[in-house]
């Protein structure tokens, strides 16, 4: 299926941009500009103390609105009328030489790209924050999935596909910067052999073959129970839970700020469903509505009736073509009547089947109960939710349709805050 897209496209322009001020989980970018400023294409519109938002075309902020977003919060967003030209597309762009950069150096040309790693779309963080947090680690290793975790989606096994090159300068850029003991390329075995990938101890490069089909792969702990049954005994590197996880997308825009000082404007997105004529791998400015991208597509063949972004399994389900693209966007689904499925949450059955698909074995429904009926429990047992990896099995087979994953996120949410009140 991956190898049926032959090259990306651009999208078209967008005449007007919607850009939220959350990009990251729980991180809001307060405006930096005014209604009615003029602003450059990559000029920054907002910032915070970790994070940065750039505008993805020229023109004039319009309005401070209200938005829905791909991840099913409300929040603020700008709105910027494009005119004006252009300040890095249709540019050349004149490479520069990484290799003969120090560390330091590096970190100062990722600093306001606003570059941010999307391992997991449910938790993206802002790669410098966790570059300065992961430096300080005794033992230090970069783990790159070249595949995504979401066997329904297919976007980082594009980006692998047509930008393998890029993605691996970019580990190499991550691995000087972070001063990592070595990397770890995740992929499918048949990927190792098709391009005859090998270990590179001179380099301290190690590849890691996974059945990608396998469901739970490409999550954290899958990769470390992975390498510790196959690798462990003769790959000198060690890997961990507090490693330096990334997936092939943020590696390239890493590549692409350092070695052609860009920041981050587009994201490259799997468009498909049997709603629109033809799937496409397009890449899109930051902040264009789902409503142009389906103009764009030559329309809608079918009635929509639900729109999934980033995957089946691990993404969520949206119900207006006004939510704007985002940095944690990967890829869209149109899904016509005949392919949704019934959304309605009905009372909790006791299968027992959630617990039993736990690949760390929880007990999403008694979680369930703790938060939204607020049963009590020892605080021990709260405590498993940190455990969660959001594979979303629990969702999968629930009879009920109840969102045990997304109650469970709730859960270790409210004590990632509770805790750091009391930092």
């Amino acid at each position: 299926m991956i190898h049926n897209y032959k090259y990306t496209e651009n999208a078209f322009l967008p005449k007007t941009v919607t850009i939220p001020l959350v990009q990251e989980r729980d991180i809001f970018c307060k405006p930096v500009i005014k209604i009615g400023e003029e602003v450059k294409e990559g000029q920054i519109i907002a910032a915070s103390d970790v994070s940065v938002i750039h505008s993805p075309i020229p023109g004039t902020v319009k309005d401070l609105c209200s938005i829905n977003c791909p991840d099913g919060k409300i929040e603020k967003a700008l709105v910027i009328n494009m005119h004006g030209s252009f300040s890095y597309l249709g540019k050349k762009h004149r490479s520069e030489e990484w290799k003969s950069l120090s560390p330091a150096s590096i970190e100062r040309k990722l600093d306001g790209k606003g570059i941010v790693n999307i391992f997991s779309c449910t938790k993206s963080v802002p790669v410098t924050e966790q570059i300065k947090t992961f430096i300080r680690k005794k033992n230090k290793t970069i783990v790159v999935r070249l595949f995504d975790e979401d066997t329904f989606r297919i976007t980082d096994s594009l980006m692998t596909q047509f930008y393998f090159d890029q993605i691996v300068e970019g580990a190499k850029i991550l691995a000087k910067v972070t001063e990592a003991d070595g990397i770890l390329f995740v992929t499918s075995s048949k990927e190792i052999k098709a391009r005859a990938l090998e270990n590179d101890e001179k380099q301290k490069i190690y590849y890691l073959g996974l059945d990608i089909k396998k469901y739970t792969n490409g999550f954290k702990h899958g990769i470390i129970n992975a390498f510790n049954k196959s690798m462990r005994k003769t790959c000198p590197l060690s890997v961990s839970r507090y490693d330096f996880f990334v997936d092939s997308y943020t590696l390239y825009d890493i590549y692409n700020a350092v070695v052609f000082d860009l920041p981050v404007l587009t994201r490259y997105i799997h468009f498909t469903g049997n709603c629109l004529p033809a799937s496409c791998f397009l890449n899109v400015r930051l902040g264009f509505t789902l409503r142009d991208v389906i103009q764009q597509l030559g329309g809608l063949t079918k009635n929509l009736e639900a729109v999934i972004i980033n995957g089946n399994i691990c993404g969520n389900s949206v119900n207006s073509l006004d939510i704007p693209i985002t940095k944690y966007v990967k890829s869209v689904e149109f899904l016509s009547k005949n392919y949704s499925t019934d959304s309605q949450v009905y009372s909790c059955v006791k299968c027992g089947e959630c617990r039993f698909k736990c690949p760390v074995n929880l007990a999403p429904d008694i979680l369930y109960e703790y938060a939204l009926k607020k049963t009590e429990l020892p605080k021990k047992f709260v405590e498993t939710a940190t455990l969660c990896i959001n594979c979303g099995l629990c969702n999968t087979v629930c009879q009920a349709r109840i969102p045990l994953c997304q109650v469970i996120t709730m859960i270790k949410n409210k004590m990632d805050s509770e805790d750091e009140n009391e930092n």
